[in-house]
């Protein structure tokens, strides 16, 4: 009885092996579910964040302005013309630049980065005046006392910096291509003024091949015309003619009785 229930020498290692493949199974976690678990941890952060930011944010973003501004209300018109304007201009000037194929993609992603930080003092300025929890009414409050035509200059400047930052990058555009079809323009006169250079140092060059063959040709002439002369001198047989020699005719003889 007692053999019977002990197991046995061969079925030790199968339960061995299975133990293992246990625990490799569980200890193999899917990696979509890692995925999942993350996203959903790292949504619920965001959510919570989002959520304390809300309550807390807009008060504390209020109570900054108002301090900025002082004692001197007018000083609100000027900031918000400031935040309003640089907070906007600045990050569509960088997010059109993060576009560029050529940047590495975490130079693009720094730069969509920067452009999103650049822009939370706006976003701020609309969460507090366009809130609806009750920290954002009671941020307005204090801007309706402490900086009371801040939001409404913010928000015109707002406008007028996306409106900038596009107009530039627009000009800056058309710069460019302007710039480019000089430059194009510049290169095809250059290129018409180094094959006109060619083609007149080519016809030098062969004006003076020309006048230098036919001095050749003119000495080749006057050589063939020195030796026909000195031939015609020699005579027919090749002895050199007495007459034409000395140039005086032989005296005539006496004639014969």
């Amino acid at each position: 009885m007692t053999d019977s229930a002990s197991p046995s020498p061969a079925s030790q290692p199968q339960a061995t092996l299975s133990a293992d493949g246990d625990k490799k199974t569980k200890a193999a976690m899917p990696q979509w579910l890692l995925f999942t678990i993350f996203g959903v941890g790292g949504a619920a952060l965001l959510v919570i964040a989002f959520l304390i930011a809300s309550v807390t944010v807009p008060l504390v973003w209020a109570n900054s302005i108002r301090d900025q501004v002082g004692s001197q209300l007018q000083n609100s018109i000027p900031l918000g013309m400031f935040y309003g304007f640089i907070f906007t201009f600045f990050p569509v000037l960088l997010v059109w630049q993060a576009r560029r194929p050529k940047l590495n993609k975490w130079v693009r992603i720094s730069l969509l980065a920067v452009g999103l930080l650049l822009t939370l003092p706006n976003l701020l300025t609309l969460a507090v005046l366009y809130g609806d929890t009750g920290t954002a009414a009671d941020a307005r409050a204090t801007w309706a006392t402490g900086a009371n035509w801040f939001g409404t200059w913010s928000q015109l400047f707002m406008v007028i910096g996306v409106v900038s930052g596009v107009a530039v990058i627009v000009l800056g555009r058309m710069l460019l291509r302007r710039g480019k079809s000089i430059r194009e323009f510049k290169a095809a006169q250059k290129l018409v003024r180094e094959t006109e250079q060619a083609q007149a140092r080519t016809a030098k060059e062969n004006a003076k091949m020309a006048e230098k063959k036919a001095r050749e040709d003119a000495r080749a002439a006057d050589k063939a015309e020195k030796a026909a002369a000195r031939a015609n001198r020699r005579g027919p047989g090749g002895a050199p003619d007495n007459a034409s020699s000395s140039g005086v005719g032989s005296p005539p003889e006496p004639p014969q009785a």
